[in-house]
């Protein structure tokens, strides 16, 4: 039943329930107070020391939800959607603006930020910040794009950052970068923060260009102390640099009760669900089959005893008709079949997504099955 990805199990429960009012306390000063309390490390997602921003900044900050499962593992597809419709929506805005950070390597403690102007992919500024968190360089990105003339839209792929500003808890950095920008004037209008899946890759040409990553190449490549933008990729001679700095990426951090009980599921999950286009008998054949609780005579015989008088099969009228029995024990047995569950011809198609594939093993199944009804239950439903 656990390889069908469906169910989590006691133990799953309680740790994700765990991990997310553990994440959840973070967020909020009074919740880090408590950690503190109880001698509990705080993430380094979250500030330890947070400072609130003005109210006059707040108000003119806009941040819309930031949509659950989107683990880069287990929703690409959800993620590559994502980026497809904010490009489309953003590629000819002159006032949106993408934003990303890349840590200098050969520099404690230390990262650049850049800021690219989304219908042209212009580098319009760059600044650097000494911290040690990720998340605090994303907020001073952030910061440093509402510092930038006309400014209605960032786009930036930092959750944590983001959350971290909705929710007014964000780095001293930060409130003192904003708290002079709003002193000068420079936040005149409404400004959007949108968040954008990181490592989307190359869009189609009919989309777009992917800004976010060429802000991301924009960002290291000014931790190159002066090399010219344009050379390649330091990461890419490099591909364990990129595989570690990706796992050690807040998107793949597990905050969210939903998110870690997906992540137990998906880790073990071994079939896949019923095509959307088969039957509700065929699906719910399909599924059982998955969990090798098909309906046989030897269940049946328990749950209709009336109408299932025995549980002998109705093919041979020798053995129990038990699911190994219906499904290659009455028949001749295939090589190499003796000691498994479900023969490999029905055993491969269950692990299927192919509609007609699906459909196939349905229908092989059912019409095995249908010689094992006993005349009495024909005879009702012809009587019926």
């Amino acid at each position: 039943m656990l390889a069908l990805g469906v169910h989590n199990t006691l133990e799953e429960i309680m740790e994700a329930q765990r991990t997310a009012q553990y994440h959840r306390l973070a967020q909020t000063r009074t919740g880090r107070a408590i950690l503190n309390r109880i001698g509990m490390e705080i993430p380094h997602t979250s500030p330890r020391e947070a400072a609130a921003l003005p109210q006059d900044v707040m108000r003119k900050i806009r941040i819309p939800p930031v949509p659950r499962h989107m683990h880069p593992q287990n929703d690409q597809e959800r993620r590559t959607a994502r980026a497809v419709a904010l490009t489309k929506s953003h590629r000819n805005d002159p006032h949106a603006y993408y934003v990303d950070v890349a840590k200098y390597h050969n520099v404690k403690n230390a990262y650049t930020a850049a800021i690219l102007r989304a219908s042209t992919g212009e580098l319009v500024s760059a600044g650097s910040i000494r911290c040690r968190t990720p998340a605090q360089a994303e907020e001073y990105a952030i910061a440093l794009a509402m510092h930038t003339t006309d400014c209605s839209m960032i786009i930036s792929d930092s959750k944590t950052a983001i959350t971290n500003i909705s929710q007014n808890s964000v780095y001293p950095t930060t409130a003192r970068a904003l708290t002079s920008t709003a002193q000068n004037g420079r936040v005149a209008t409404n400004v959007t923060i949108k968040w954008f899946p990181a490592h989307a890759g190359k869009l189609d040409e009919s989309v777009g260009p992917n800004r976010n990553e060429e802000a991301d190449r924009e960002a290291h490549a000014l931790t190159r102390r002066g090399l010219p933008s344009s050379l390649p990729d330091m990461r890419e001679a490099d591909p364990a640099e990129a595989k570690a700095e990706n796992a050690n990426s807040e998107e793949f951090a597990i905050t969210k009760y939903g998110e870690g009980l997906q992540w137990y599921r998906a880790s073990r999950n071994k079939y896949p669900p019923p095509h959307r286009d088969l039957t509700g008998k065929e699906a719910t054949t399909f599924r059982q089959l998955q969990a090798r609780a098909i309906w046989t005579p030897v269940w049946a015989k328990h749950v209709c005893p009336k109408i299932y008088h025995t549980d002998t099969c109705q093919r041979c009228k020798k053995a129990r008709a038990t699911q190994s029995h219906i499904l290659w024990e009455c028949s001749p047995p295939a090589p190499n079949t003796q000691d498994i569950e479900i023969p490999d011809k029905i055993g491969n198609k269950i692990t299927s997504t192919d509609l007609e594939t699906q459909r196939a093993v349905v229908q092989h199944v059912l019409k095995l099955l249908d010689r094992q009804k006993p005349e009495t239950s024909s005879r009702s439903r012809g009587n019926g």
